[in-house]
């Protein structure tokens, strides 16, 4: 009968809606993109510019006295109330000072909303899992009593693995960004045309990207310091770029799948014949962000010597979609010939070189756009961790 497979976020004990569903089913269906939805932070809002044109003194005095001390007006940010969160975005339409201050303040509201499983461990597990059976130090310590092994007989039957079942709640991806649009939602007549837009742009989650390499949205696994560029699987499908997603049916969740596939027994429902049930990233501290952010966030540049692993994955996605269902596949790609599929997809640094010494070639040294085109934003609806660069899935965050 082959067996089924669910998502597993260890972390939160979160499992998603594919109960039931063979692999075959969840992988060429769409719910894998939703782990973008999970997964990707939004963008840092940039650096905030008053225009003149919108009617607005860039002059502090007009609010008064405002020598307060910088420690307090952040305090008078963070103690507003989460329900409360849109007085916030208002006073810091009063001045440009506060306005630095409550964006920065918004931004980390807007979080509180968005990529709940972002930097967590992730598996897909099968139920025909050994309990004991499990990637290699992915619990931690106090874990493994309630997360490894397997539940009596009388339990669960002969597919009782305490991981596969391990999924307590159901994460509900749309009610949190609900919630926000309703608490940040300004009514006319409250603010001016102009005001409106400005708290549209203090509240809006940012997945854009300005089509630069060092911007580009990437799938990052934080245990192995590795990382998938997006314009790797937009290349499979000739696909433009939009943010962390492309605009067919492959995605990075896509590629996430893939990688964290975990069982004892081999049955996938698929025409693939790899080991797919023994995904090397199963179990792992995975994230979804920029490039930019390996170096600028102390989440990511905590961990040294990021590896750009986006050829040698993609060539097993185009394997597997080879085998599974050409037709998703760019014509050129569909069919496999007197070539490796790793020599199929283009690789990221030769073509980038190439385009750039044509058009700068200064700066062919410094790679450009590898694939796909780009496209606008995309809207709402599509703490530090140390270590070295070991496999470990338990160290700490």
């Amino acid at each position: 009968m082959g067996q089924y497979w669910q998502f597993i976020n260890i972390d939160r004990r979160q499992t998603m809606d594919t109960v039931g569903l063979k692999l075959g089913e969840i992988i060429h269906w769409t719910d894998p993109t939703t782990l973008i939805e999970l997964l990707a932070i939004p963008r840092k809002p940039k650096p905030y510019e008053r225009s003149i044109k919108q009617g607005h003194s860039k002059d502090t005095r007009d609010l008064g006295a405002l020598d307060i001390p910088f420690d307090i007006l952040v305090r008078i940010f963070a103690i507003i109330d989460h329900e409360d969160i849109l007085d916030a975005a208002c006073l810091a339409l009063t001045n440009s000072f506060l306005r630095v201050i409550g964006q920065k303040r918004m931004y980390d509201e807007l979080l509180a909303y968005h990529a709940p499983w972002h930097l967590e461990r992730i598996i897909c597990v099968g139920d025909y899992l050994q309990g004991d059976d499990l990637p290699p130090n992915i619990l931690k310590e106090h874990e493994k009593e309630s997360l490894s092994g397997d539940f009596p007989d009388s339990e669960y039957g002969p597919h009782g693995a305490r991981l596969y079942h391990a999924g307590d709640t159901w994460i509900n991806i749309s009610y949190p960004k609900t919630l926000w649009r309703k608490r940040t939602s300004v009514t006319k007549g409250r603010l001016s045309g102009a005001e409106r837009r400005e708290v549209h742009n203090m509240v809006r989650a940012d997945f854009s990207w300005d089509g630069r390499r060092e911007t580009e949205w990437i799938l990052c696994n934080w245990t192995r310091a590795e990382y998938v560029r997006t314009s790797g699987v937009a290349r499979l499908t000739d696909s433009a770029i939009d943010g962390p997603w492309t605009d067919n049916f492959l995605s990075l969740g896509h590629v996430l799948l893939t990688q964290i596939c975990w069982s004892s027994d081999p049955s996938i429902a698929m025409a693939y014949e790899g080991p797919l049930h023994r995904g090397r990233w199963a179990g792992h501290y995975i994230a979804i962000t920029t490039v930019d952010q390996l170096t600028e966030n102390i989440s990511f540049s905590a961990k040294k010597n990021w590896v750009d692993v986006t050829k040698e994955v993609i060539a097993q996605v185009l394997e597997i979609w080879r085998a599974d269902d050409p037709r998703v596949l760019a014509p050129h790609l569909r069919l496999k010939g007197a070539d490796d599929a790793s020599d199929s997809i283009p690789d990221a640094t030769d073509e980038e070189d190439r385009v750039q010494s044509e058009e700068d070639p200064e700066a062919a040294d410094k790679g450009a756009l590898a694939g796909g085109e780009v496209s606008g934003d995309r809207g709402e609806d599509g703490a530090s961790k140390d270590g070295d660069n070991g496999t470990s899935g338990d160290e700490e965050r």
